[in-house]
């Protein structure tokens, strides 16, 4: 297997779909984006205030609800609203990034087959794989790093230090658990979503072709470090849309209106969500063309058996034959 020509060949692909980036990369992206964001927002500041670094005695979580329910109980006419756009924002954002990967998966499939696909066709089957799909990573979700990262830190802020080192060992060991799987599993989306397959049999034949092609470690150490990239980016990008707001809105509050600092970090941080999602978009899609390249030449080339015997050797296995009849 030539690693760099795929890799090249995928980053080509990527650079001329444009489309494909926009629809099935930049798009799902900003609702991830959007979630991360508040979602690691929440996260550091539940722990800047939690008892390790503050002396506050309200947990952070009490006072978001507390905040919400004054301003909803002043503001009811704002009620109905803000509970239609939370409930399209929160069904968009638990379907449409699992079938935006679907349907990217099946287009960069189909493309590389030589088949005339469109985003339209590609949606059409990504939808079909949407409901394994979700099924397999709810499953797996829970060894990922990042959701081992906030178990442990909701242990810290929550139990405390004696509990934490107490578990940490346990934390490093799942942690280990989660990356053997995700290599084992590394081909399972593709399962699903090329062949069709239940979640149980694509993960049992993903964990088979891993094993099959461990002379490829280096290929796979490739791909997992571009999606580590990814994650190192999309978390810098995290941290810095709020950092940003924050640090403006504070700045320009101080110099003139607060009505100022709000509008002008508002801005700011759109502006950032909206370049965040894009370049998100451009490493997701090009990610899923280096697995979806590699998953089609890997599955491709049929199992040896150690009984198969080789051109080489069977005319080595002739000429064996016929030296020994010329001895008799």
């Amino acid at each position: 297997m030539n690693y760099r020509q795929i890799i090249g060949e995928a980053w080509a692909y990527t650079q001329a779909n444009k489309r494909l980036i926009i629809w099935f990369g930049f798009l799902p992206s900003i609702l991830t984006t959007t979630v991360g964001v508040f979602y690691i927002g929440y996260q550091f500041f539940a722990l800047k205030n939690s008892y390790l670094f503050s002396n506050e005695e309200d947990d952070f979580l009490y006072d978001i609800v507390t905040f919400i329910f004054d301003f909803f109980k002043e503001h009811l006419q704002f009620t109905v609203p803000v509970i239609v756009v939370l409930s399209i924002f929160g069904i968009l954002y638990f379907t449409f990034p699992t079938i935006a990967k679907a349907s990217a998966m099946q287009k960069i499939a189909r493309d590389r087959n030589g088949q005339d696909s469109g985003l339209g066709t590609g949606l059409k089957w990504g939808i079909r794989s949407f409901l394994p799909l979700f099924e397999y990573h709810l499953l797996i979700r829970t060894f990922t790093f990042f959701s081992i990262l906030v178990e442990m830190s909701f242990v810290l802020r929550n139990l405390g230090p004696l509990i934490f080192k107490f578990l940490f060992p346990v934390f490093l060991i799942i942690m280990v658990i989660g990356l053997v799987l995700s290599v084992l599993f590394t081909y399972t989306d593709f399962y699903i979503v090329i062949d069709d397959l239940g979640v149980f049999e694509s993960m049992k034949k993903s964990a088979r072709l891993v094993t099959l092609n461990l002379k490829h470690t280096f290929l796979i150490s490739i791909l997992m470090l571009i999606i580590g990239v990814r994650i190192i980016i999309q978390a810098i990008m995290v941290f810095l849309i709020p950092a940003m707001v924050v640090v403006i809105t504070g700045y320009i509050a101080t110099v003139a209106l607060p009505i100022t600092g709000l509008i002008v970090g508002g801005i700011t941080g759109f502006i950032a969500l909206i370049l965040a999602s894009y370049l998100n978009g451009i490493v997701d899609v090009f990610s899923y063309a280096v697995w979806t390249f590699t998953f089609l030449t890997l599955s491709s080339e049929p199992e040896v058996s150690a009984r198969e015997v080789f051109s080489d050797d069977i005319g080595e296995q002739s000429n064996m034959e016929i030296h020994h009849k010329n001895l008799e």
